[in-house]
């Protein structure tokens, strides 16, 4: 059995996925890909990007799976994730979720994507993307050009916010619809 800590706070975005606090001890029972272990914090088990935690005592070879040593042989290029930290804005509160897709954080995702996966991840239909600006502002997306202004801002702005390196340089706030007290509107 291995052992880590985690570096970076983690909410995961299924029943599979371990939720972790920057500081928790995870006890490491097997990695799962090249990018992924599995492991327990507390009582609770499930799955979590690697890249989120420092491995104090590795795994012995015979605790990972085929697929997670195959890939590793292959450059681990092939079945890399990147996460995506995505807020839910609503009155009772925020809901932060971090998604973790098959898809490397350079390529920028379609807006009709970006739309899709929210919905399935926060089951709701009736919303709206945003993120924030330099400023802080919170900006609707509308389609594909906001979410390459998006990109561009997240990517020029740089980040004095620590993140693992496979996670997206933005993120998502995603309010529904009608949810208009959002958005800053004083002059």
């Amino acid at each position: 059995m291995g052992l880590g800590e985690a570096v970076f706070d983690f909410n995961g975005s299924g029943k599979l996925e371990l939720s972790l606090k920057a500081g928790d001890v995870i006890f490491l029972l097997r990695r799962v890909n090249a990018d992924w272990l599995e492991g327990t914090v507390k009582d609770r088990i499930g799955i979590f990007p690697e890249s989120f935690v420092k491995i104090i005592k590795p795994l012995p070879e015979s605790d990972s799976d085929e697929e997670g040593r195959a890939s590793k042989t292959k450059g681990g290029a092939q079945g890399s994730y990147s996460c995506l930290r995505c807020y839910l804005l609503e009155p009772e509160g925020i809901d932060t979720r971090d998604l973790c897709v098959e898809e490397d954080f350079t390529i920028q995702p379609s807006y009709s994507d970006l739309l899709a996966r929210m919905r399935e991840v926060f089951q709701v239909e009736d919303i709206a993307l945003n993120y924030r600006d330099h400023e802080g502002d919170l900006v609707r997306i509308l389609d594909d050009e906001d979410v390459t202004l998006m990109v561009r801002e997240s990517k020029s702005q740089g980040s004095n916010v620590k993140r693992p390196i496979n996670q997206f340089p933005w993120e998502l706030h995603v309010t529904r619809t009608n949810y208009l007290s959002a958005y800053n509107t004083e002059y």
